[in-house]
């Protein structure tokens, strides 16, 4: 095997048969590696309201569960492609050893072949008539026969070693071919996995945030899933209903304060009926709600692309961003925030508001 090398840290054990079934062993198990997430049921983007809490933790668990299974199967496949190493490994040495014997065998052949030039065919007739009698001429012959069977053999051995060697060479070659695939394979599952994971757990947590925002609320017209519309601890308001405004108006809604551009979220679930832009509301989105309510957000700074004209948004959702747009001062950033029952004329939002938030 002069100049040949296997690939580094490169797999052996004893025998073709028992590598092959460590190398088919492994290959099946890759299969399952990539197909670990997929699971049963909806998926964990749909549960989005607290009626479908226990579904989503439930998930969350079978994903934990299948992630660690995946995470055995992962490792057992790298025993097996170490075990893979350590066969080839032996095998090289295998391959080795029997250069070297060969390159033995044949140096001495070479070298009786060397002595029996120098010496001549009358070797055998000179040991006879050198002999002192005729036992130990019998003696000799009977040693050069042993000597010239030992030569035939040599050459037979030699022979039955190189062709051991190519054989070894070829199975090495095919070894190292085969654990180059096992190991893409297992780098590309590996990396499918873990991108599968990881988009898992971002749905997940998603989903746990979003639901942090809902409660059930049992209040006489008021029922169902409902979210504060800006997360807990970073808003203030109060019943202003009927105050005084400016040009002779009375307040219709209830003004939220919060910070500037901070997350404006779907009091409810529903669809947006639609956007608006005024001098008074400035940046206005609707929605109605699966109730039959229409909630109005005004002085909004941006409404969130995913809250188009038309589009499904759960109860704690994000629609858009707080601000100050149309008739509201820069200082006092806030969704004025109304409610229409059946979309029709407003009522004091203040107690939903309250129910959604305190």
């Amino acid at each position: 095997m002069s100049g040949s090398s296997v690939l580094p840290a490169v797999v052996r054990g004893r025998g073709s048969s028992t590598l092959l079934a460590g190398v088919v062993a492994a290959t099946l198990l890759l299969p399952e590696i990539g197909a670990v997430l997929p699971a049963s049921g909806p998926p964990a983007s749909e549960a989005t309201t607290l009626d479908d809490l226990d579904e989503a933790e439930e998930r969350v668990d079978d994903l934990t569960v299948e992630r660690d299974a995946a995470v055995d199967r992962y490792e057992s496949t790298w025993a097996r492609i170490e075990a893979t190493r350590e066969e080839l490994a032996d095998l090289e040495r295998e391959a080795h050893d029997l250069e070297a014997e060969v390159e033995d065998t044949l140096e001495a052949l070479e070298n009786r072949a060397r002595t029996a030039f120098k010496r001549g065919p009358l070797e055998s007739i000179e040991v006879l008539f050198s002999s002192a009698g005729p036992q130990v001429a019998l003696e000799r012959v009977a040693l050069l026969d042993a000597l010239q069977r030992r030569d035939r053999v040599g050459v037979e051995v030699a022979d039955a070693a190189q062709v051991a060697l190519r054989q070894t060479e070829a199975l090495i070659g095919a070894r190292e071919a085969e654990l180059v695939s096992l190991q893409e394979d297992l780098e590309a599952d590996a990396a499918a996995l873990q991108a599968d994971l990881d988009e898992a757990a971002a749905e997940a947590e998603e989903i746990r945030s979003l639901v942090s925002r809902q409660r059930r609320i049992d209040r006489g017209p008021q029922q169902g899933i409902y979210s504060c519309i800006f997360d807990q601890g970073v808003f203030r308001f109060r019943d202003t209903w009927g105050a005084p405004r400016s040009g002779g108006r009375r307040h219709r809604g209830t003004d939220v304060f919060a910070a500037y551009r901070a997350p404006v979220y779907a009091i409810t679930s529903g669809t947006i009926q639609r956007h608006s832009q005024s001098p008074l509301g400035g940046i206005g989105l609707y929605l109605r709600g699966d109730d039959g309510n229409v909630y109005y957000y005004a002085h909004l700074d941006s409404i969130d692309p995913s809250a188009s004209v038309g589009a499904r948004v759960t109860a704690g959702e994000l629609v858009a961003r707080n601000g100050y747009t149309g008739n509201a001062s820069r200082s006092a950033p806030h969704v004025h925030f109304e409610l229409h029952p059946g979309g029709g004329s407003a009522i004091n939002p203040y107690p939903w508001l309250a129910a959604a938030c305190f």
